[in-house]
């Protein structure tokens, strides 16, 4: 039986990249007393809701996660240069948030194929949206978009990258 739930809880927040479900929780605690881990977990959400916090709890619908607070994402994001987005799935996150909605078939003439794989896992992690628009699929960035990126909104997106510079070969196209 395990001493220090609350422990046990944090460490396994921490070291997760991916959001933890609450039967995943009970599983690594060796428990079913799910009114006890739920009272952790809220109470943890309490406490790092606190101003002298970094970072806060969020229950997501695939379960529970750590972030960094958007008050201090911009001063820690040169630690972590989203090491967990591959380059492909940038490129599809890039194209969502300067054309959104862009549908996914369009993306799918830019990228190709592996788009679908793309799209899935940036579902998942609840950086976009789709809605289904006749034989294909609308794609919007969401909140947690903005939140990941340190940005007010989704739609804020666009207005970076139109602030961006040119490079020499745009400029010469």
């Amino acid at each position: 039986m395990v001493q220090n739930k609350k422990a046990v809880i944090e460490a396994v927040l921490f070291m997760s990249s991916e959001p933890v479900s609450f039967e995943k929780i009970l599983k690594l605690l060796h428990t079913q007393k799910v009114e006890e881990v739920a009272g952790i977990l809220k109470n943890m959400q309490e406490e790092l809701k606190k101003e002298e916090h970094g970072i806060h709890l969020i229950e997501t619908k695939e379960g529970w996660v750590l972030k960094v607070k958007a008050d201090y994402q911009n001063l820690v994001r040169p630690l972590t240069p989203y090491q967990d987005l591959s380059r492909g799935l940038l490129k599809v996150l890039a194209l969502v948030a300067y054309k959104q909605p862009i549908t996914q078939s369009e993306i799918v003439k830019v990228i190709g194929n592996r788009t679908y794989e793309y799209v899935k896992i940036l579902q998942e992690k609840g950086l976009i949206n789709t809605i289904k628009t006749g034989r294909t699929k609308a794609l919007v960035a969401t909140k947690e978009f903005a939140e990941y990126f340190g940005l007010e909104t989704p739609e804020d997106a666009k207005k970076l990258f139109e602030s961006l510079p040119l490079t020499k070969e745009k400029q010469e196209a």
